[in-house]
């Protein structure tokens, strides 16, 4: 089942007065249910919990007419735990209230996220950096392209590989041979895939460092960005190797023709990418080291803020807060809404993970079933094995990875490294993001190359998971 944005404009904003009712009061709770988690990140917790989960229980209820398909699969089932929770439970708060907690959480990362994503798709800055990495020589090309996307991914999520692949088959077009032509759409929509999937293992605004880290208690996010970049080099190394075996690919006798690679050189076309990154970055450590705040409740005000700015900075003066009303409209009453099959996924996968999770492991300690006699040593590779698997029937990481994570026993109990337990959670994630043919990722390249997501998935990728799960099992027996 899909689980990601699409990187298309929004819908131009409408007049207050012309703005559908039901849009505006579903953006109006959805900037307040991110202002509730800011709120309960710096540690104003009376009445927090209960505003954040009532709030999200009320957009869920809005958008339940507005989604189709698995998605109402999913509110069924949340409905339906809700309700046996209730009803069976001496203590049902105990499940509930953690799993609304981590509901109105996931709602309010992606909401502050999309500010982001919504002025980065409508930047000029951003467009000629991605095609100044889709334009770089095949020499360096594919290095180039799964290292940027990687911070392209950091502001645009999914829709870096929307906007990256776009771009790479613009330059792909170029080539008059088809088979050069054809070989090299896939190579650059294989760099762009790899940079996205190994941007999962980092991330500070990842979902998959995100939750992670909150469900295995013990480590901070910047102790998992450190450690998540040397598993996103081991996956660069990795595709690119791969990469190098599929250069030679084309029949023989083809002569690739030499380009004008002038403009490849530029590199003040990446400054926008960097000062980003800083500004992203740098903030969320100082106040994690210092007031101790995660940067995963930082960034619920630091990536609004960081949008506010780039919208005033770019806008010619004399404009600028008629600018910055009308985009914070669009994104508020346009965008958000128009986010509601993705709200309504992320959120549920989170409360069912959750909730079923802890009546899971409830259950199995009834029964004095217990991992802890599984070696530590196998249990490092299970999620690395069994997300992506999961992944292949459809099931999202969030739901999977929060429902496997208190079946497990603690890093102490195991007498492995809290970090090594993160990393191979995070590791499975980021290998079903390449790997499951109803992840976004693999719809994206698959629209983008021509072919269906079971050839992206499985003829394009094989190799590259198959190798990347063996070295990634090796990485995290190392951090143990």
């Amino acid at each position: 089942m899909k689980h990601a944005e699409s990187m298309t404009d929004s819908p131009a904003a409408l007049p207050p007065e012309q703005e559908p009712l039901t849009a505006r009061l579903i953006g109006a709770l959805l900037i307040a249910v991110v202002a509730v988690n800011l709120a309960l990140g710096l540690g104003l917790e009376t009445g927090t919990h209960a505003l954040a989960g009532g709030f999200a229980v009320i957009v869920l209820a809005l958008l339940a007419p507005q989604v189709r398909g698995s998605r109402h699969v999913f509110l069924t089932l949340s409905v339906g735990l809700a309700l046996w929770c209730l009803l069976t439970l001496p203590a049902p708060g105990e499940v509930l209230w953690p799993a609304l907690d981590r509901t109105s959480f996931i709602m309010a990362f992606f909401c502050a996220l999309a500010t982001l994503q919504h002025v980065a798709a409508r930047s000029a800055a951003i467009a000629r950096a991605a095609a100044f990495l889709a334009n770089q020589p095949p020499g360096r090309r594919y290095l180039a392209l799964a290292s940027g996307t990687q911070v392209f991914a950091l502001m645009l999520n999914y829709g870096a590989l929307s906007l990256l692949g776009t771009m790479a088959q613009r330059s792909a077009q170029q080539e008059s041979d088809p088979a050069i032509r054809a070989l090299r759409a896939r190579r650059m929509l294989q760099g762009a895939q790899c940079g996205f999937s190994a941007s999962l293992c980092w991330s500070p605004l990842a979902f998959a460092t995100v939750i992670t880290t909150a469900l295995v208690p013990g480590v901070k996010l910047g102790t998992v960005v450190m450690t998540g970049i040397g598993s996103s080099v081991i996956l660069v190394i990795i595709g690119w190797l791969v990469d190098r075996r599929l250069k030679g690919s084309l029949p023989a006798g083809t002569v690739v023709p030499k380009r004008n690679e002038a403009a490849a050189h530029d590199t003040r076309a990446l400054w926008p990418l960097a000062w980003l990154l800083a500004a992203v970055a740098v903030p969320a450590l100082v106040v994690d080291a210092i007031w101790h705040i995660p940067p995963s409740r930082t960034v619920l005000g630091l990536v609004p803020l960081i949008a506010v700015v780039w919208v005033l900075v770019e806008t010619t003066r004399g404009g600028k807060m008629a600018e910055l009303a009308a985009r914070g409209r669009a994104y508020a009453f346009g965008d958000l809404p128009g986010f509601r099959s993705e709200l309504v996924l992320l959120s549920t996968a989170g409360f069912i993970g959750t909730a079923a999770g802890a009546l899971l492991a409830q259950a199995l300690a009834g029964t004095g079933f217990d991992l802890g006699g599984v070696p530590a040593r196998v249990l490092l590779v299970l999620p690395i094995v069994l997300i992506p698997l999961a992944g292949q029937i459809g099931l999202n990481p969030i739901l999977f990875v929060s429902l496997f994570a208190q079946l497990l026993p603690t890093p102490d109990e195991l007498g492995v490294s809290t970090i090594s337990l993160v990393m191979a959670l995070i590791s499975g994630w980021t290998l079903t993001a390449p790997t499951s043919p109803f992840t976004a990722s693999v719809m994206i390249v698959s629209r983008l190359g021509g072919v269906s997501p079971q050839v992206v998935a499985f003829k394009w990728n094989g190799v590259f998971v198959l190798a990347s799960a063996v070295a990634l099992g090796l990485w995290v027996q190392i951090l143990a």
